[in-house]
């Protein structure tokens, strides 16, 4: 769904001539709008907090997304285009846990505040192992492990945009502790799995 409303905003942005560095600027401006939304209006409404980063940073998810769309439409990929998007992705994944983090201790609930920090962590040594990780495997040329349609229904728990709707609980508490702790638990499972896979990986483009 995400890639397909990314197309949307691909061709909006196409038609008026911005460039695939702009998006990625725009989609962090719509991250940053969000976590901002969601600190700040706590206090007046949670439900509207929630409902409010939801969607804010569901835009800006699916503006990263449409950020390489774009550049492909315009044939104007480039290693500068590429350096800023995964810049960008580097500082929006730990952000969104961090403000998890300060809201909740702003709302007295400090284990919670060191759970979602340490969320933050494993999503920055995710997004290292992923990114490097490949990066390795291409450069040794090591032939890509094939990812199934029902890997990538597995995976879906650790997909960005799955946490993006998850802030729809934060007005019922008790179900938005429930759904990102489960989160967690997902990317630990997947962390330790996709770690072992690039550890076999890159172990045999070391033997080449």
């Amino acid at each position: 769904m995400n890639r397909r409303v990314a197309r949307v905003f691909a061709a909006f942005f196409g038609a008026v001539k911005a460039t695939p560095s702009a998006v990625s600027v725009v989609s962090i401006v719509f991250t940053f709008a969000g976590l901002a939304s969601f600190l700040l209006l706590q206090a007046y409404s949670p439900v509207l907090a929630g409902f409010a980063t939801a969607l804010l940073l569901a835009i800006g998810y699916a503006l990263d997304s449409a950020d390489g769309q774009l550049a492909r439409l315009q044939g104007t990929s480039s290693l500068q285009g590429e350096w800023l998007d995964h810049t960008l992705d580097a500082v929006r994944l730990p952000a969104v846990h961090l403000a998890i983090a300060a809201a909740f201790l702003m709302s007295g609930m400090t284990t919670l505040a060191v759970a979602a920090a340490l969320f933050s962590v494993l999503a920055s040594a995710s997004f290292l192992s992923q990114n490097v990780g490949g990066l390795l495997r291409d450069n040794a040329r090591v032939e890509r492990t094939e990812v199934r349609r029902m890997q990538s229904w597995i995976l879906l728990p650790t997909d960005p945009g799955i946490l993006c709707w998850v802030f729809v609980l934060w007005g019922v508490l008790p179900l938005f502790v429930a759904a990102y702790l489960l989160l967690m638990i997902a990317n630990v499972a997947h962390m330790i799995f996709s770690a072992r896979r690039r550890w076999r990986e890159l172990a045999e483009g070391g033997q080449r």
